[in-house]
């Protein structure tokens, strides 16, 4: 064994840690940190290179050691660049602070640390979801067959990622409506959900309730209201 290769084995670059948000309220969240802290160890610091990658091969983030940091197409507009991750040279620019961060961050990040030496990663996924703009139940008396009956309308907007949206009778054995999802060109959501029902088949102060969710991030929101049949 060289001498060359067995100071290669000595070395170690180390990644200590990615800390990455799962999840991610958007327009509630002023900044996110995506940090990579590592140490180098004893590997020599020549061709020291951060890289972010976002969904596997677009680049997001780049420090070569010595220059400015640099953003990549996917996070130009929210990446604070003058952020530091820490005081020490060799790590100052690691992390990416992330302002404001909206719907498109959401995907699997990549930290690669690498010199001239050595390279490690880690890896580890964002979500950023954004709740309801709108959110709105309306029931309105219907004629169904020559019989009074009702129409009831759920809808929201401005979700991300896919929410359901369920409506519900409080006593009533529950009819299955799919609901209509809109994919909007900014990359929200809409849905709306529609039933109707005969007055003779409702209790007298019927319970309705509309039952929205984004089911990746556990977020639930209803709305109730009352009919009264007749």
């Amino acid at each position: 064994m060289t001498i060359e290769e067995i100071l290669k084995e000595c070395w170690q670059l180390i990644i200590k840690g990615v800390n990455i948000p799962s999840t991610v309220k958007a327009k509630d969240t002023d900044y996110v940190i995506l940090d990579c802290d590592y140490d180098l160890e004893d590997t020599p610091s020549n061709g020291l290179v951060v890289k972010w990658f976002f969904n596997a091969n677009e680049v997001a983030y780049q420090w070569i050691y010595g220059r400015n940091p640099l953003a990549g197409d996917i996070t130009r507009k929210y990446v604070d660049l003058k952020y530091k991750a820490s005081d020490n040279p060799y790590t100052t620019y690691r992390a990416m602070k992330l302002n404001k961060p909206g719907i498109d961050l959401s995907g699997e990040y990549k930290c690669v640390i690498s010199t001239f030496a050595d390279e490690q990663s880690a890896s580890a996924s964002m979500l950023v979801y954004s709740t309801e703009d709108k959110f709105e139940l309306i029931h309105r008396k219907k004629i169904i067959d020559d019989k009074n009956g009702v129409e009831i309308t759920c809808m929201a907007e401005g979700l991300y990622p896919q929410p359901t949206l369920d409506i519900s009778i409080e006593d009533v054995p529950e009819k299955q409506t799919k609901p209509t999802i809109t994919l909007r060109a900014d990359g929200l959501y809409d849905i709306l959900s529609r039933t109707i029902l005969l007055d003779e088949n409702l209790p007298e102060a019927a319970i309705v309730k509309c039952l929205l969710g984004i089911p990746k991030v556990n977020y639930n929101i209803s709305h109730k209201a009352v009919y009264y049949p007749g």
